[in-house]
Formats: structure tokens, sequence, C-alpha cells
């Protein structure tokens, strides 16, 4: 395990934390944005990193925000940047056009963290007050990575709030398996999910589901990333940036399994939560310089296990909020296979 530094930005110090287990897989981390930096598996090739990154926290600052970044304290958008807590309506900072995205101007992901590694986990602490988010109530927030040596990733969140409030996050990891410089279209993936959120214009839930199933959406059955994005190409979006629903299942079941089946590696997701955001990198391109791959369209796709964002306006699809004394926990796991 160490500890070094990474980078020196307007005086604050972000440090680099990496862990190793037996099998030679490495996970690292950024202090900034509590980021998931590395996740290096030994290969012929040597030592590959199947999660996208940059050099320079620069980078991230003013090219890609989200890159691998803990997102909260919420995920996803809110509508208007409103919604309602205990009778009243909350209004929270606008960062995309009128709506909140990912926590808004003060989120998880621009925030740099107290870091400390210790055995095979790296941890962050902050304390999230209202007045640095504009959120309600202030909250103690721990992130976890743990790298354990049947080689699982495990990334838990934990916060207490002093007064109610709402606590919904994830992490904005992009995934790309291929030892070569190239796009995401040969991975395979399955999702356990039948439904995905109808959304507006502006990418905001409008309560309504729809149907997977005969449209390129079905991830049901093992298939191609392309092969979805191929039948998309009709679109503005051109790809996936979708709010899938996952289906009941139990805890040993995966709800997304992302794969390489010509270098045979892959990479499983196991969570509690009922949603996950898809996000093909569709209109990436050469002003996001990565380490070791060509910004291009559909270089990674993001997987982000969370409470779907209509849980903020309709408690039938969850329950996002935290109430005073109240200590949340979510976890999502990932079995890396290769």
């Amino acid at each position: 395990m160490t500890k070094e530094i990474f980078e020196t930005v307007n005086h604050e110090t972000i440090y680099k934390l990496s862990v190793t287990n037996k099998n030679n897989v490495t996970i690292s981390c950024l202090s900034y944005g509590a980021n998931w930096y590395e996740l290096l598996v030994p290969t012929e090739h040597g030592p590959q990193n199947l999660i996208l990154n940059f050099s320079k926290v620069a980078d991230y600052q003013r090219i890609n925000p989200y890159l691998n970044m803990s997102i909260g304290r919420t995920a996803g958008r809110i509508g208007h940047g409103k919604f309602n807590l205990n009778g009243k309506e909350i209004s929270v900072p606008q960062n995309e056009g009128d709506n909140t995205l990912h926590g808004g101007p003060h989120g998880f992901h621009n925030t740099n963290w107290e870091s400390a590694v210790d055995g095979q986990v790296i941890t962050f602490t902050k304390n999230i007050t209202a007045d640095y988010d504009q959120y309600p109530g202030n909250l103690a927030v721990k992130i976890t990575y743990t790298l354990t040596d049947d080689n699982q990733v495990l990334i838990d969140y934990y916060a207490t709030a002093d007064a109610d409030g709402i606590f919904n996050p994830t992490n904005h990891a992009y995934f790309n398996l291929n030892t070569t410089d190239q796009n995401v279209k040969n991975l395979t993936l399955q999702l356990r999910s039948s439904h995905h959120l109808a959304l507006d214009e502006e990418k905001i839930p409008t309560g309504e589901t729809i149907a997977n199933a005969q449209t390129p959406f079905n991830f049901q059955t093992t298939k191609t990333i392309g092969a979805a994005i191929d039948h998309m190409q009709d679109t503005d979006e051109k790809g996936l940036d979708d709010v899938y629903l996952i289906d009941d299942h139990s805890e040993n079941e995966p709800i997304a399994i992302l794969k390489n089946p010509d270098e045979n590696i892959a990479v499983e997701i196991y969570a509690e939560r009922n949603g996950i955001v898809m996000f093909t990198a569709n209109k990436f391109g050469a002003e996001q310089p990565f380490i070791d791959k060509t910004g291009q369209p559909y270089v990674g796709v993001a997987l982000e296990s969370q409470t779907v964002p209509n849980a903020v306006f309709d408690p039938n699809f969850g329950d996002i909020s935290i109430h005073q004394d109240e200590t949340k926990h979510y976890q999502t796991k990932y079995q890396i296979k290769f």
C-alpha cells in the first residue's frame, strides 16, 4: 500500500493512494473527488488499466469533471433543482441549465477529501456542510475502496446527517476492458433489467417506464454494446445515456456483467439498489487526453449503480431520504475476472 503526492492544485495537496492484492491486482484512487483512478490487472501485455483516467487534475476540472469520480450528495438530475422534503419545497443550486446534476456545482466530485490507506482499504472522509453545497443539513461522509484477495473491489458509502435531507451516491467509473487502444463496442453486456426510465428532452425522468424487450435497450440476454449503439444512430444521442430499473434479484446475482470475450476479461457488478445508469461516452473526442486510450466516441462505458432519480419526486421508485442522526450505508461490489 502507498500514499504519495499526485499533484498540488491551488495550494492543496492531491494524494494518490494504492493497494495491491496477492494476485497483482492494483487499485489506485485520488483524494480529489475520491476518484477511482486505476484498476490494474496483470495481462500478457503487462499491467492493464480497465478504467479511463487522465494524468492531470486540471483535465478533470476543465474537460470531464465526473470521470471516475465519487458522485453525491445525489447522483443524476434533479429537475429545476427542486424537490419536496417534509412537506416543504427545497431548492438546490443548478449546474446544468435549470437542473441540478450529480450533486450540483459543489458535489463530491470537485472536493479534495481527507484520505488514508490501511491494509487493503483506501478511506476518504469529509464533512459536507449545508453552507458548502446548499443541500439541507450537514453530512459526515466516508467512502471506502476495498480490494480483496479474490479480486473484488468494494465501494462503500456512509453518511451521517444532523438534519433531514437526501443521499444517493454513486461512482462514475468509465470501463474499457480492451488491452488495445479501441472503443468499447466489442464488449458484451448483460443487464438484469426489463425496463428503463422515460426521460424528457433535458434527461429528467417523466415518471413513466419503458419495456426494454425488442428494443436496442435490451441487454437481458448478453449482446455487444456496439449492437445497441448501431441501432441508435438515428437518435440525437447516437448511443446510450439512460437509467435502467434493476429487476428483483438475490444478493449473489450480479446486476451487470461487462466482458471482453476476446481477452476473457470481465467485471461483474453487484448492488442492492434499484437502478443503474449506462452511458456510452457517445460524443467524447480527441479533446479528452486519456492515458493509454485515444479520445473518441464510445471510448468507455459507465455503469453507475444508484437509486433511480425518480425517487426524488416519487417514493414508489425508492427512498433516498436520510434523517436526522441517521447513518446510511450503500455498497457496490465489482468482481474482476481475468
